[in-house]
């Protein structure tokens, strides 16, 4: 099967995201993460840098905000979805100390700002 240079750009991606998601949620040392991701994903410092940025302050505190949504407050798949998508992603983007914030109160500090 063909896979034209877009296709294999996502594939590339992809596995850049799914190595360093594994790193970071194995609690690997940040330094480390970054070097691993040099050398086995064979990327420049500055893309390892924001890989692992966006995974340690986006991607896992939506990862955990989801997760507590569904399992404590009893939301739906979808609700919790809709709710991660279009509320604390943007939030997490501009705000990068929201991240550092356990689920609950993650929760509550996006939703105080929405009121």
């Amino acid at each position: 099967m063909y896979l034209g240079p877009l296709e294999e750009r996502q594939i590339r991606n992809d596995e850049i995201k799914l190595v360093t998601a594994a790193l970071y949620e194995a609690k690997v040392k940040d330094d480390e993460i970054l070097r691993v991701l040099m050398k086995i994903c064979d990327i420049d410092r500055e893309r390892a840098m924001n890989a692992f940025q966006n995974e340690k302050f986006l991607i896992s505190p939506c990862k955990k905000l989801y997760q507590y949504l569904i399992l404590e407050k009893g939301f739906n798949d979808h609700d919790a979805d809709v709710f991660v998508r279009g509320r604390a992603r943007s939030k997490l983007a501009r705000n990068v100390e929201l991240g550092k914030l356990p689920p609950a109160k993650m929760f509550d500090a996006i939703n105080k700002d929405n009121k």
